[in-house]
């Protein structure tokens, strides 16, 4: 959560440089831990704002996301006892 508190590394960029730039940052770190969206990749801006699709990705690797997800919520949990 330590990441939520720094400052916004996208700021000065447009916003359509923003989502372009939060893609590769979200794409390199699931890489990191096995998991590839093949669709992932900066969107046209809405309201000024950066923009990511997320894309399509299979049911089988969602189900495996939101296991290694879960897994790690439980750890942290587990930790703060």
């Amino acid at each position: 959560m330590g990441a939520m508190n720094q400052k916004d590394p996208s700021s000065g960029d447009s916003a359509l440089a923003q989502g372009q730039r939060a893609a590769e940052e979200l794409a390199s770190a699931l890489a990191a831990v096995g998991f590839v969206f093949p669709s992932l990749r900066g969107g046209y801006p809405v309201l000024e704002r950066g923009r990511v699709e997320l894309g399509g990705i299979s049911a089988s690797e969602v189900f495996r996301l939101a296991a290694w997800i879960r897994e790690r919520t439980e750890m942290r949990r587990g930790r703060a006892r």
